[in-house]
């Protein structure tokens, strides 16, 4: 029997860390008025659950522990914990006697001959406990052995994987969604659907599958997981499995666990019960007599109740009753169900929701658990469970967390496996993660690969007519805007409930008094990539064309020319997904592996019509509405070619685009690299203030350094490229200015930067002036207002004022350059190499004691034409210097702006004076009112 502190131990591990964290602080702060002493928070703080039980003990003793343990899962609000304690609490009383009461010497009348037999008959029992004991844990540690480790997918020979270290909480609910839930949640991709995942709807515990649903109902002997192709319903079975036999899990309920795959009983030979479970022991002749003897202690755990193949119409008269009768696996498994054949025993089945209609008329009471995959939370630990170097998981997460679909579609474990694999061979290769990552249509191709090659056999001809059907489907639904479709939808298409069940997930609604059956694919996006898959696939099963051509059914154009020009007219914006998944297939390589894996053969004859499109689309006027260019680039990335991109960039000589995630970033580093002629270039980060989107500090400034290296890379790699470029807010920081230094220096294309509003400071400035001060620089104009300069940055752009020639623009408004910085910059403007013409010093905290250098600077240099101080405290005296310096017909300024600050009358009439008088030069300032 399992002592207290082991059951309380057992309670909290099945704590969230944040309710683990409610449940420390009602410890710290229990009401004494309870009788039980509060616990310190110095010795709870770093206590895992084992030693929280232990000080639970030690302070109040085992009574009063299971009390608070009782109270507080009520406070945060476990009623299962709670219901569960309440019932499984020990007999204080009976516990204290066992355990505190004396030896005393009872005297009894019973003979000595009756005292012995009694003896004996204890001793025998013990003898025959001890038997099943010994066999259940032989049994038990063969389980261990056989569970704990699983092989991936692409595992070599000999690798595995600890499922206890690999394995991620799936999402388990009882509720039944209404038909509009099911809608917004197949359409809903990124964060929206996180939220969706994360919603109001209570999750369902393992530990409580068979409990009753109150004190008033029977306890449930059947359960039934129902969940998608991908979704970890085999995985979940085979953690019960080890979880049982590692004593963490049914320890009360059940003696024996069998794990039975229902495809390879439906292929085997025929066979008994007895036989069956005797191929789940180890070793030979288990004691099947003694383990049946009590049905009510036996769970039968059948995974893949879908792949059953067998009659399930039966009479019950073929129904087998006996467990040492010899019959088909299909009529064995189903006399189980039917409770006909160990009635008493607990069965728990998992199955696709395409099953669910075969398995019902064989249920009597049932409870049924939907698998839902993982949360956004889990998603991440799944993240940081399979890469084992924390730094690779964090940089693995945040970018497909960017990527809108794949971080929706990775709520599938599959999906999530996929990815992570193709992410940690590239890292382990050496590749730039955000340059080669893996594309949604690439990471949809194996996951398509992996369903229809997990159906086994030789079916290429029947997969063929399948994937057609599908295709039609799926374009049938985006061209009349449906995503849920009825079973005459499937029929139409030549589909099979049966053929399908890998890809498509059946919906129950109620309607009125009845419930309707519907259709949908796993997500829209996976709709929307069979809907590609039907403008490009050979028209090879030309008898399943023509039939449902034949029938009422009207199938869509396969031009891909009326796609595109429907492109971005649908409300919901259907077509876009259509398109970009489009681009993804025809890549050849793709192509290759399609027809190599799955006999499934993709044209190329649109790849010029693809071409055309973009052409058109580039010299559109109005591009910014549908698609935009950043959309575009989308569809570039999404092939992966970069002759085809490049070929496809030559119509970009301008290219203007805002970037909001680091996705964005990815995809226009990208295309701008693969971009050998484009004249202007301007990128503008927006930035998102959503409170869901904001991380810890650590991880941000760890994200900062990611996006430099993806913007440097983005936009200067290539000496080519560009006359001016634009890099306004784009978070860069000191740390990107060694890479623009050097194409500074490299790049003579290049005449125009801007660099506002990113945090370069004086260091990045210094570094920047390496390049500036280049003899092959060809800079005009440079943009750094708002840089996070001061006075100390000064000293190198003066040098870079001496000695470039080419320099004509300066912007430094809005650095604290001081009066300091000031004097050092007029120390350039002062050389006679300059040729500044343009400067503006707007919001650079100056004084009117800079205004005597200015007035050297206006009467001395000879290519200073334009001049703005706006918003400086220069003050009265200083603006008169100015005015006196102005009059003088050796200086050739000719605008002076003033704006934003506030002078005197006769500061005022001075100007006013001065612009009469030398009408030539413009100068803006507030006038006399």
């Amino acid at each position: 029997m399992a002592s207290v502190r082991c059951k309380l131990a057992r309670y909290l591990e099945d704590l969230e860390d944040v309710d683990f964290k409610k449940f420390k602080m009602h410890l710290e702060d229990y009401p004494s008025q309870k009788g039980c002493t509060s616990l310190p928070r110095g010795q709870t703080e770093k206590a895992d659950h084992v030693d929280l039980a232990t000080l639970m003990i030690d302070f109040n003793g085992e009574e009063k522990a299971w009390a608070m343990a009782k109270w507080i899962f009520a406070a945060i609000n476990r009623r299962d914990l709670y219901e569960k304690a309440k019932r499984d609490e020990p007999e204080w009383g009976e516990w204290k006697e066992d355990n505190n009461a004396n030896v005393s010497v009872i005297s009894q009348e019973e003979s000595l001959e009756e005292e012995w037999m009694g003896l004996l008959g204890y001793l025998s029992r013990i003898s025959i406990c001890k038997k099943k004991k010994d066999y259940c844990k032989k049994y038990r540690k063969y389980v261990r052995s056989r569970f704990q480790c699983i092989k991936d997918r692409n595992a070599r020979l000999g690798e595995s994987v600890n499922l206890n270290k690999r394995f991620t909480r799936l999402r388990l609910i009882k509720e039944h969604r209404s038909q509009q839930e099911r809608e917004h949640e197949l359409l809903a991709i990124g964060r929206t659907s996180a939220k969706m995942q994360d919603g109001p709807v209570s999750s369902m515990n393992l530990e409580l599958l068979f409990d009753p649903e109150d004190r008033h109902s029977e306890p449930v002997h059947t359960v039934v997981f129902q969940g998608a192709a991908g979704i970890g319903k085999t995985i979940l079975a085979r953690k019960i499995m080890l979880d049982w036999a590692s004593g963490e899990l049914y320890q009360d309920k059940f003696d024996y666990l069998f794990y039975i795959h229902c495809r390879e009983v439906s292929l085997g030979m025929q066979r008994s019960l007895g036989d069956l479970i005797a191929s789940c022991c180890p070793g030979p002749n288990p004691p099947i007599g003694k383990i049946v003897s009590k049905p009510s202690r036996i769970l039968f755990l059948m995974d893949g109740f879908d792949e059953l193949q067998g009659a399930f119409d039966e009479h019950t008269e073929a129904l087998c009753t006996n467990w040492q009768k010899v019959e088909r696996g299909d009529i064995l498994l189903s006399s189980l169900i039917r409770k006909r054949l160990l009635p008493e025993a607990s069965l728990l089945i998992t199955t696709r929701p395409v099953a669910l209609e075969k398995l019902q008329h064989l249920l009597g009471r049932a409870r049924h658990v939907e698998i839902l995959g993982f949360s956004e939370v889990r998603k991440k630990e799944y993240f940081f469970k399979y890469f084992s170097d924390e730094q690779q998981a964090r940089e693995a997460f945040r970018l497909i967390q960017e990527n809108e679909i794949l971080f929706t579609m990775c709520f599938i474990p599959l999906v999530c496996w996929i990815v992570c694999t193709g992410l940690k061979q590239q890292m382990d290769s050496g590749k730039s993660l955000a340059r080669t990552s893996k594309t949604t249509t690439a990471v949809y191709i194996f996951f398509l690969s992996s369903l229809l090659q997990s159906q086994g056999g030789n079916q290429e001809h029947h997969n063929s007519a399948t994937l057609w059907g599908l295709c039609s489907l799926a374009a049938d639904g985006i061209w009349n805007q449906k995503i849920l479709f009825e079973e005459c939808d499937l029929r139409n298409h030549g589909l099979q409930k049966a053929d399908v069940s890998a890809f498509l997930r059946m919906n129950l609604f109620q309607k009125e008094v009845d419930c309707e059956k519907f259709y949908s694919f796993i997500h829209m996006t996976f709709q929307e990539f069979f809907a590609a898959m039907y403008y490009l696939l050979e028209e090879e099963n030309q008898g399943e064309m023509r039939s449902m051509q034949q029938s009422s059914l009207k199938l869509p154009n396969r031009d891909v020319t009326v796609l595109l020009e429907n492109y971005g007219k649908f409300e919901k914006g259907y077509l876009i997904f259509v398109v970009r998944f489009l681009f993804g297939l025809i890549n050849q390589e793709r192509t290759s592996y399609l027809e190599k894996k799955l006999s499934c053969k993709i044209s190329q004859k649109i790849r010029l019509e693809l071409l055309k499109w973009i052409e058109a689309k580039a010299e559109a006027k109005m591009l910014q509405i549908e698609p935009s260019q950043l959309e575009l680039f989308y569809c570039l990335y999404e092939m992966q070619e970069e002759d085809f991109v490049q070929r496809a960039m030559g119509y970009f000589p301008k290219i203007e685009i805002k970037l909001s995630t680091r996705m964005d970033h990815v995809v226009s580093s990208f295309c701008i690299e693969n971009c050998r002629h484009v004249e202007s270039l301007s990128l503008r980060l927006l930035h998102n203030s959503s409170k869901e989107e904001e991380e810890e500090e650590e991880e941000e400034e760890k994200e900062e350094e990611v996006q430099h290296s993806d913007v440097n890379d983005c936009v200067l790699s290539d000496p080519h490229v560009a006359y001016s470029q634009r890099l306004g807010q784009c978070c860069l920081s000191h740390q990107c200015c060694f890479n623009i230094s050097s194409v500074l220096s490299n790049n003579q294309k290049l005449v125009e930067l801007d660099l506002s509003h990113n945090a370069l400071g004086d260091f990045g400035i210094r570094l920047l002036c390496v390049g500036l001060r280049h003899l092959f620089c060809n800079l005009k104009k440079l943009w750094l207002v708002n840089s996070g300069i001061t006075s100390g940055g000064c000293l190198a752009l003066c040098s870079v004022l001496s000695t470039n020639q080419n320099l004509t623009h300066l912007y430094l408004r809005g650095n604290a350059l001081g009066d300091v910085g000031l004097k050092l910059l007029c120390k350039g403007l002062l050389h006679a190499h300059c040729k500044l013409q343009v400067l503006e010093l707007d919001n650079c905290s100056l004084t009117s004691h800079c205004c005597w250098g200015l007035s050297t600077l206006l009467t001395s240099n000879q290519s200073l034409r334009k001049l703005s101080l706006g918003n400086n405290d220069l003050g009265d005296l200083g603006v008169m210097l100015l005015c006196e310096v102005l009059k003088q017909q050796g200086c050739l300024l000719k605008s002076l702006k003033l704006c934003g600050m506030y002078f005197n009358y006769d500061t005022k009439r001075a100007l006013e004076t001065l612009q009469e008088e030398k009408p030539e030069l413009t100068i803006v300032f507030e006038p006399v009112r």
